[in-house]
């Protein structure tokens, strides 16, 4: 069954598991930035990984069978506010590239004066260059989640930004019927440390109404996960009785149509 990954670090992935993962189905892939670096890096190490997605990572992906797309942002862990201003200013040239489909991931994790000064500066320039936008919030176990995710929708609707063109990521089960209420895209992140594929699969399953808003990515940056995270929710849903079309819909037609992805 074929499938776009929503969130895809293919940066991080080696090339012989990308070409799995086609074999596996997937025809598309949304590229973002990282939400953190390890360490800490300036401005110009943000602006050369622009370039590689808009390079290198689409070139790479055309040459393994699908089509790369990216979603680029500002790391709101390990970039100083210096350096994150300077790659502010430097960001609309990059967003005019046809590749770009989405500003993100930005949002909050742990909700610091920093991040969400960032959060606001990426919000006001997505809504200038009419771009959805992919949320980071606090992953599933994270015990900031309740009180953090939260503020993330509180701060879209005070900058005016439509919260139809949000995905608010990482979702967990507790948080579910927050998310849906608030209008936005869920998004269900099939990684080690958030959402196993068979819960995933049955929250599709359970909630016909919530399926035309789900948004099924894998999370995946290497690190000895599982690199076959949206095949597994996939083959869930069959087992499950879930029928291809909707399998289809969900794992293709969603996120092909959100991000208005130039494939059939």
């Amino acid at each position: 069954m074929r499938f776009i990954d929503a969130h895809l670090h293919t940066d991080m992935i080696e090339d012989v598991q990308l070409q799995k993962l086609v074999m596996m189905g997937m025809e598309a892939a949304v590229i973002p930035s990282p939400h953190m670096f390890i360490g800490t890096h300036d401005a110009e190490t943000v602006l050369q990984l622009w370039e590689r997605f808009l390079t290198m990572e689409t070139t790479t992906a055309k040459t393994l069978g699908f089509e790369a797309f990216t979603s680029i942002s500002i790391p709101f862990f390990g970039v100083s506010r210096a350096d994150a201003e300077r790659c502010l200013e430097r960001m609309p040239e990059f967003l005019k590239n046809e590749r770009v489909v989405a500003m993100g991931e930005i949002g909050l994790d742990t909700g610091t004066e920093f991040e969400e000064w960032l959060f606001r500066e990426h919000l006001r320039l997505a809504g200038e260059h009419d771009l959805p936008v992919i949320l980071h919030t606090p992953i599933r176990l994270a015990p900031q989640g309740p009180v953090v995710t939260p503020r993330v929708f509180e701060i879209v609707k005070e900058e005016g930004f439509p919260v139809e063109r949000c995905v608010f990521d990482h979702a967990a089960e507790e948080t579910m019927d927050f998310r849906m209420s608030t209008g936005g895209m869920v998004g269900l992140s099939i990684c080690w440390d958030k959402m196993p594929p068979e819960v995933a699969a049955r929250i599709a399953i359970d909630h016909p109404d919530w399926r035309d808003r789900l948004m099924i990515n894998s999370e995946l940056g290497g690190m000895g996960n599982d690199y076959f995270m949206v095949p597994r929710v996939q083959l869930a849903m069959r087992l499950f009785g879930l029928d291809k079309d909707t399998i289809d819909a969900v794992c293709y037609r969603t996120p092909r149509d959100f991000f208005a992805l130039p494939v059939d």
